[in-house]
């Protein structure tokens, strides 16, 4: 029989710190690594210490190395991001486990992003700016420039998948790394920002429909190139109770007018038939909504900002699409997991959903270069050497379609 494993020399002030930036109390945390709570208390206190093998279970469920538990002293990096949320089932300035974690890996899918492509002998463009001093309505169309997607192009996008895939594409090409996370409401979040001066990353909600996600990424699009980063629920407020609700007004109609800019919207045909009614049928709704490749409720947003539609009628309605949503969610839930049955592309499909065809060709590339070794390809993407085909044919199924 195998004997207790030695005790771990690590500072108690690690644990508490390892455990806080992963959300977790410390009846979870004793749960996880099946130790009682009066247990994780001594660890944290001095009083007791893990075993190896008890330390190797709280890297494991704070997704932290090993090696970070043998620092003298807690690390300075990855603090907690300033909270703008809004939502009522969003408690402010409390973020979930899911949520720590999806903020740690994007962190490391930066500096891993970055590494390759210094390995690659890649310059990385600094992060993009625009010139303060504008309002938000010139302010979002100046990052729409910044882009340069034509409104041709735009409304031409019929399907929301390909929309949402262009837009992504337009943040690649400016070097911001576009993510995207799993398994988190979006009550919780409806996505997220990290400021960098090189490779800004813009990271959205999975569980959200394409036309939301092109909105929110237009919003933390605004995030980056104000250098404010945060979490998001871009719940739409009338007035501002705080500094970080100024920020989020703002950055709502700054992406309302990169993606909807008020001289065309203004003149589109069903907009000058409104004959200055502030209530508007669900079939003009969605007639601007597929016009523009954007939500319904943006369309609303973006009706009420240029004065042609009421707070009330907003609130009514926008009511009635987080119930559709809710609907939307349970059956795209049903989808998914008919598809994760035996023989579906699903598991490769998100991966590269979520990484992004520019990173994992940055890895794969590295790889194949012989610069990063299969080692480090797992550490990076996750996937074992033999599962790189079926990666790769996906990578090419995602650049074809729509």
């Amino acid at each position: 029989m195998a004997g207790r494993t030695p005790d771990a020399l690590v500072e108690p002030a690690l644990l508490v710190w390892a455990r806080g930036s992963i959300g977790l109390t410390v009846a979870e945390a004793a749960k996880k690594v099946a130790v009682t709570p009066e247990r994780v208390e001594q660890w944290e206190s001095g009083e007791a210490r893990p075993t190896i093998a008890q330390l190797r279970a709280l890297a494991a469920a704070y997704k932290r190395p090993l090696a970070v538990f043998y620092l003298p002293e807690p690390p300075m990096g990855f603090q907690a991001l300033r909270d703008f949320r809004r939502l009522p089932d969003a408690e402010v300035g409390s973020l979930s486990p899911a949520l720590h974690g999806a903020i740690q890996r994007a962190h490391a899918v930066r500096e891993a992003a970055v590494d390759l492509r210094a390995i690659a002998g890649e310059e990385v463009a600094p992060s993009p700016t625009v010139p303060a001093g504008r309002d938000a309505e010139q302010f979002g169309l100046a990052a729409r420039e910044l882009l340069d997607v034509e409104i041709g192009a735009q409304v031409a996008w019929t399907d929301p998948g390909r929309a949402l895939t262009a837009w992504i594409d337009a943040l690649s090409e400016r070097d911001v790394l576009v993510l995207q996370v799993q398994s988190i409401p979006i009550t919780e979040m409806r996505g997220f920002s990290l400021s960098a001066d090189r490779m800004p990353v813009v990271v959205l909600n999975g569980a959200d429909s394409p036309r939301g996600r092109i909105f929110t990424l237009l919003h933390e699009f605004i995030h980056v190139l104000l250098g404010a980063e945060g979490v998001c629920d871009l719940h739409t407020a009338r007035t501002n109770r705080t500094p970080s609700d100024d920020v989020e007004i703002f950055c709502n109609q700054a992406a309302a007018s990169a993606l909807m800019p008020a001289a065309l919207f203004g003149a589109e045909p069903k907009v000058l038939a409104s004959g200055g009614g502030d209530r508007w049928s669900p079939e003009d709704l969605a007639a601007l909504s597929e016009r523009y490749s954007v939500s319904q409720e943006a369309v609303l947003r973006r009706l009420y900002s240029l004065g042609l539609t009421s707070w009330e009628f907003l609130q009514e309605r926008t009511a009635e699409f987080r119930a559709a949503y809710d609907e939307a969610r349970e059956e795209l839930k049903r989808r998914r997991a008919e598809a994760e049955k035996p023989g579906g592309p699903t598991y490769y499909r998100m991966k590269v959903r979520d990484l992004g065809r520019p990173f994992i060709s940055l890895a794969l590339d590295a790889y194949y270069r012989r610069e990063i070794t299969g080692v480090d390809l797992f550490e990076f993407l996750e996937i074992k050497i033999s599962q790189i085909p079926k990666l790769e044919e996906e990578l090419a199924l995602t650049a074809d379609r729509p």
